[in-house]
């Protein structure tokens, strides 16, 4: 299963192939919970920008990198980055 294409045929083909409502409500509430986890809006940036949690935690890894070496940085040369 190597493309996006093959994964919606298969998943589309389990789908169609049940009946069982506890099934599909199962199947579809853990889709829903994964969807809207993934981009549900956990912050805004100081410019007003909202931030999910995938965005928000990639920005401070990648703060965290700049300042590895234990030199300080003001908050004007963070943003730079962000």
């Amino acid at each position: 299963m190597n493309s996006v294409a093959e994964i919606k045929s298969l998943l589309h083909h389990y789908i169609a192939e049940t009946d069982d409502v506890n099934i599909l409500s199962k199947i579809s509430n853990y889709a829903k919970g994964l969807i809207d986890h993934e981009y549900k809006i956990i912050a805004y940036s100081s410019n007003g920008e909202p931030l999910t949690q995938e965005k928000y935690k990639n920005d401070i890894d990648r703060i965290i990198t700049l300042s590895s070496d234990d030199d300080v940085i003001s908050q004007d040369e963070m943003e730079k980055y962000l």
